[in-house]
């Protein structure tokens, strides 16, 4: 199910813009009632502001047989294997 992204104008000189200049330096956390919003500032070339879902359905079609079955079997051998390993020092 998608969901679209609302844009919602801030006044600037709004309570929230002041939360958003300080969600520019660092990402913030808000809470409402039990429920946490992380807020956070987002680049203009981020994959959620420049989501083309036309655009990633064109990439999956060029991509099909790109990896054999092989690849994929070696690839998978090696996931499990750094999970055996482990990734984090002890």
């Amino acid at each position: 199910m998608a969901h679209e992204t609302e844009l919602i104008r801030v006044l600037p000189d709004s309570e929230l813009a002041r939360l958003l200049d300080a969600a520019a330096r660092a990402p913030l956390l808000l809470e409402k009632e039990g429920v946490l919003y992380r807020v956070s500032r987002v680049e203009p070339d981020h994959p959620v502001v420049a989501y083309d879902p036309e655009a990633v359905r064109a990439a999956l079609r060029a991509s099909v047989g790109l990896v054999t079955p092989a690849d994929a079997e070696r690839l998978k051998a090696a996931i499990y294997r750094a999970r055996e390993e482990g990734t984090r020092p002890e």
